[in-house]
């Protein structure tokens, strides 16, 4: 587990509820402010795979230049993986790229960060992420509480 990353991502989180993010990641930002180019509450929204819910906190990861390595192929996220034992580093897409990226597991990906969990807010999400990532029991912990 990269709990480095994951506090990363619970910061971005508290400034998406408090309207303070903005878009870091070159290439998505505007002329003299800060903005995607898209709208990522719209365009989630439609998606049932890999992620795909408004408050879609790897679509906002993606567009945040504190998480390097991590960025948008088209509508998915991708990363480099690391290498096996048997295998050189591959681009990991999808879940693959979000596991490989935070070091979940696909179980514990989706119960944080699915749109099977249907989240009321963004604020939902950092919470979730935040009690699983703070408590002791994090391997066997079960579906986030509905919030909202």
């Amino acid at each position: 587990m990269q709990e480095e990353r994951l506090a990363l991502l619970l910061d971005m989180l508290d400034e998406l509820a408090a309207g303070r993010w903005q878009v870091s990641r070159k290439g998505y930002t505007g002329f003299g402010y800060r903005r995607p180019s898209f709208l990522p509450d719209v365009w989630v929204t439609a998606m049932d795979d890999p992620l795909g819910h408004a408050a879609c906190a790897i679509g906002y990861a993606c567009l945040d230049a504190r998480f390097e390595g991590l960025y948008l192929n088209g509508l998915e996220p991708c990363t480099r993986a690391a290498p096996s034992a048997r295998a050189h580093a591959r681009l990991a897409t999808g879940w693959d790229a979000v596991c490989s990226y935070f070091g979940l597991d696909e179980a514990t990906a989706r119960r944080l960060f699915s749109a099977e969990q249907s989240p009321a807010s963004i604020a939902c999400v950092r919470d979730w992420l935040r009690e699983w990532l703070y408590s002791p029991a994090k391997p066997g912990a079960g579906n986030p509480r509905k919030c909202g």
